[in-house]
């Protein structure tokens, strides 16, 4: 995806919210965007696959859980991060 395909997907929101529920492929595994934090310039990724243990608040291993990634799309000055030259969806392109 090229630098001007990204900025103008940054620039509109309902863009990126429609990311949600698209299936990737990222550092060759594959992932479902399951949330998007706009706050924080962060994708949440989830593997439909790996499970990992969550603790409880008091630390103890209690349940199986979608392994995450959270990942900055975008730097302070608005720009795309490298996490774009990782991903390809898997679901038909932007």
């Amino acid at each position: 995806m090229s630098q001007a395909q990204l900025q103008a997907l940054f620039s509109n929101p309902d863009a990126l919210h429609a990311l949600v529920g698209r299936h990737v492929r990222y550092l060759g595994e594959e992932y479902v965007i399951c949330d998007l934090l706009l706050d924080q310039d962060m994708l949440v990724l989830a593997s439909d696959c790996d499970k990992a243990v969550q603790d409880d608040s008091f630390g103890r291993a209690t349940r199986m859980v979608p392994k995450q990634h959270r990942l900055k799309f975008r730097d302070a000055d608005g720009n795309p991060t490298a996490i774009w030259d990782e991903f390809a969806f898997l679901d038909g392109a932007l």
